[in-house]
């Protein structure tokens, strides 16, 4: 007969169990032995719980007629008891059930046999749980490591634990392990290639031989070293011949030690590293032999670890365009010459020069230079022959202009 009653009893003044009923059926272990009536199971059951184990001990039977004993096992959730050992001798009185998960509820009936393998009625259900590992019970996560992040714990207390997991908290609020640390003294782990100026948070489990975790440590946060700050007042000339000249404020960040000036075609998105430069340096003159040549510019502080600041730009340059061509006003012939005017029509305008080809030499072009005034008069021209003009500006820096329009006259014979 099986007993539904709870009782609790003291081993060695240290564990307390409690004995639960175990309400019996058809199914509950097997069924298929001889009950021997005459034979009782094991009396004063008491069980010792470790992380991994459950010790018992009972009083000794002194029927000969019992050659051993019977011990079945399920988890407290399960529906069925399993046979977990067979003792062939009514003398054992000790049994230890090993490899148990950890911080898990079992329940245990004993039953004793006789030498014809008959079996006695079950002993009330003995409810045991294993204990769980603790806590690692101080836990630290360093900050400001450019891309890293240190995290440093005390040894656990228990020398049956083997090692360590790292875990970190993923953006969907899952735990992720990071490494497994199999050393019960080594206590720091770094993680690596992480986000500029981003807080993670961090939790350390210690486990044993088994396999068997400890509860989670309290988490930490730390977080990584941020970007050095963006560079201010960036600028890029557009007045300056053959080459722009790029400027910003020098950084305040002591720890800054370059900066990176990258640059793209006007039209194009794809940027190259034009120049990288020491922290000291606040200006750059980008050498272009082209004139009206524009480019985009951005440009990224370095520091001493690496990390690059936000990029700053695109803004835009350009070298100085040419003058604008002046505008041909007048033309005619003037007692056997050829009179010329036109009006400026850049302020940048210094000098003038004419270009003139004639029908006898079509294809060849003169040139009068350094023309000062908005007038010019060409007494070399000859009856019954065609002109071509055309005038260009030049300005300080000895840009010219795009030729104007072009002019024809010829005189009469």
């Amino acid at each position: 007969m099986i007993l539904n009653r709870p009782f609790s009893f003291f081993l060695g003044g240290i564990v307390s169990i409690l004995m639960l009923a175990f309400n019996g059926c058809s199914t509950m272990i097997n069924p298929n032995p001889s009950v021997n009536s005459s034979i009782m199971p094991p009396k004063n059951i008491r069980v010792l719980s470790d992380i991994n184990t459950n010790a018992f001990e009972w009083d000794s039977i002194q029927d000969p007629e019992i050659a051993g004993y019977y011990i079945y096992r399920k988890q407290a959730n399960a529906q069925n008891f399993s046979k977990i050992a067979t003792l062939d001798s009514r003398f054992i009185t000790h049994y230890a059930d090993n490899k148990l998960d950890s911080n898990t509820e079992y329940v245990y009936q004993f039953a004793s046999f006789d030498k014809q393998k008959n079996v006695s009625s079950f002993s009330q259900a003995i409810t045991a749980k294993t204990h769980s590992i603790s806590a690692v019970n101080y836990v630290e996560a360093i900050s400001n490591y450019p891309r890293k992040v240190k995290i440093i714990w005390s040894p656990h207390q228990d020398t049956r634990v083997n090692g360590y997991i790292v875990e970190r908290k993923e953006k969907n609020g899952n735990w992720k392990e990071l490494n497994k640390i199999p050393n019960r003294l080594l206590v720091e782990y770094l993680d690596t290639k992480l986000e500029d100026g981003t807080t993670y948070e961090y939790q350390v489990i210690a486990y044993n031989a088994n396999g068997s975790r400890s509860i989670p440590s309290k988490s930490v946060q730390a977080t990584t070293k941020s970007k050095p700050a963006q560079i201010t007042n960036f600028k890029a000339t557009n007045n300056i011949p053959k080459q722009i000249n790029l400027s910003w404020n020098l950084h305040n960040n002591p720890e800054v030690t370059s900066y990176k000036i990258l640059r793209s075609g006007f039209i194009s998105s794809f940027y190259t590293t034009l120049a990288t430069l020491p922290s000291n340096t606040n200006s750059y003159q980008d050498l272009i032999d082209k004139d009206g040549e524009q480019y985009n510019y951005k440009i990224i502080a370095t520091d001493k670890d690496g990390i690059d600041s936000l990029e700053v730009g695109p803004i835009i340059g350009s070298t100085l365009s040419v003058p604008n061509a002046p505008n041909i006003t007048y033309a005619q012939i003037e007692n056997g010459s050829v009179v010329l005017r036109w009006n400026p029509t850049d302020n940048r305008a210094t000098e003038y020069i004419v270009y003139k080809k004639d029908s006898i030499f079509f294809g060849e072009t003169l040139r009068y230079n350094k023309v000062l005034t908005t007038e010019f008069i060409d007494r070399e021209i000859k009856a019954g022959e065609k002109y071509y003009y055309r005038v260009s500006t030049i300005d300080k820096n000895g840009l010219e202009s795009k030729p104007s329009q072009e002019v024809v006259l010829s005189l009469p014979k």
